[in-house]
């Protein structure tokens, strides 16, 4: 058997993802199996060279490592005893090995498919009988017609029955919305506890039959916990999980056709990426995100994401510019579902809104301004109610009032801006904070740099690093 190159194989791979992208990409609907095998036979078709087996995982998306999970969970969600897939075992199927018969009928239950189509047998059936019409001359189209209706029938009436209930539905999108609501006043790791699991269920769901609506519905509710859940992992210090669970809510909003989910995930890639210093790309993200989002809260988030991005690239009038189109985009009636409904931790209210105007004209060298516009989201959250005050924005408001005050050559402002955060309690020193603060340590002196080394010392990520133990990662994507 000849193997193709390295190179070769990522070409392949991406000709691949490409094909399931355009395909999904032109559905207006959540993708069934059936499209899965279209999409697995076309990439067979370009990429010859690729198992069809390995077409088939491609198709769906999956890794090896997330096909053999799914493997797995298929086996437990059905009662049957697991067995000992490994990854090696499967990169052999892929390359041309035979699995037995009983893995072979496993496989075909998993991609709900039969052997010949996973390139594990052949047919041999004469080519004549493989046509649509089963070989019979075209005296017999009556037959067909009638076999179309009956087929359209069926269809009609398994896609009538739903194996999820309303009532559980809407219990999820009731539990979602209250995850994203306390988000703002309580720590994140045990929410992030219980947002896996509802995670888990929404997907559990999806794999059951439910009505397309219904389907609509899951995808975007997966997608809001799967943004939740990136949140968190930012205030527990974890970027690369979180720029991954927030590309996957994107993924998740496209499918659903949900473009304030969409815009929403592209602004937390841009958070990301301006943590992690990658400025260029913040700004392109919160520019994508805007192509979904243009209004609204969401809209003003998204441009001050680009305004913070463009500050640290020294685009001033970009910056200024976009600083100025985020007031604007807060036209009356431009709300949309996630931010104005489900609210909570997916807000962009009036407070966080001017916290996000005082660190773009920090990085814009303008200290007085951060000064007035940290001193007004300051006065903002202390007015608003507790479901609205989020701690984490109000002590970040705060850190870069110090740091604006240090600009100022002002030490003695920044330390009462800093006076409040050291009552924050460990659990909620989220990483961004330590970071600023971090930032400003260098700045200032005596027993105030000692205290906030200790501060910094003991936070969020800290106790999510002793809660939660790091599992293995495994590097790449679908390949």
């Amino acid at each position: 058997m000849t193997t193709p190159s390295r190179g070769g194989d990522r070409s392949a791979i991406q000709i691949a993802g490409g094909i399931r992208e355009r395909t999904l990409a032109a559905l207006g609907d959540p993708p069934t199996t059936a499209v899965f095998h279209q999409i697995a036979e076309e990439i067979h078709l370009c990429c010859p060279r690729l198992s069809r087996f390995k077409c088939v995982r491609l198709a769906y998306g999956w890794t090896v490592e997330e096909a053999i999970e799914r493997f797995h969970a298929m086996c437990d969600r059905e009662q049957i005893k697991r067995r000992g897939l490994t990854e090696r075992s499967w990169r052999e199927w892929e390359a041309g090995a035979r699995p037995d018969r009983d893995y072979t009928d496993l496989l075909c239950r998993l991609f709900e498919t039969g052997p010949v189509q996973l390139g594990f047998a052949r047919d041999y059936t004469p080519e004549e009988l493989r046509r649509p019409d089963g070989g019979r001359q075209r005296g017999t189209a009556p037959d067909l017609v009638t076999a179309a209706a009956r087929e359209a029938s069926e269809h009609a009436e398994r896609a009538e029955t739903s194996e999820v209930g309303d009532s559980a539905l809407e219990r999820l999108r009731t539990q979602v919305i209250w995850l994203s609501r306390r988000y703002v006043w309580e720590s994140p790791l045990p929410l992030f506890v219980e947002m896996r699991a509802l995670q888990e269920q929404a997907r559990r769901a999806l794999e059951r039959r439910v009505h397309p609506a219904q389907a609509g519905e899951l995808y975007f509710l997966a997608g809001t916990l799967c943004g939740l859940m990136a949140n968190a992992s930012m205030d527990m210090g974890r970027r690369m999980p979180a720029d991954t669970l927030a590309r996957a809510a994107w993924t998740y909003g496209r499918i659903a056709g949900h473009q304030s989910l969409m815009g929403w995930a592209r602004g937390m890639q841009a958070s990301v990426a301006l943590w992690d210093r990658r400025y260029e790309d913040a700004a392109g993200y919160a520019e994508a995100g805007l192509t979904h989002l243009p209004r609204g809260q969401g809209g003003a988030r998204l441009h001050m994401l680009r305004a913070r991005a463009g500050a640290m690239l020294g685009w001033t009038r970009e910056a200024e510019d976009d600083l100025l189109r985020a007031a604007d985009a807060r036209e009356p009636g431009a709300g949309d579902e996630l931010h104005d409904g489900f609210a909570g931790e997916f807000a962009f209210r009036p407070a966080k809104h001017a916290y996000y105007s005082a660190v773009a004209y920090l990085h814009l060298g303008r200290p007085d301004r951060a000064i007035d516009q940290a001193r007004a989201a300051l006065d903002l959250y202390a007015r608003e109610d507790r479901q609205n005050r989020s701690y984490g924005c109000e002590a970040m408001a705060a850190a870069h009032l110090a740091a604006a005050h240090l600009m100022e050559d002002d030490p003695a402002g920044a330390e009462r801006a800093m006076a409040p955060l050291f009552d924050l309690p460990p659990e909620r020193r989220i990483d961004s904070l330590a970071e600023t603060l971090q930032a400003a340590r260098p700045r200032v002196g005596g027993s105030l740099a000692d205290r906030l080394e200790a501060f910094c010392a003991s936070g969020l990520p800290q106790s999510a690093a002793r809660a939660l133990p790091e599992a293995p990662v495994h590097e790449g994507g679908v390949g």
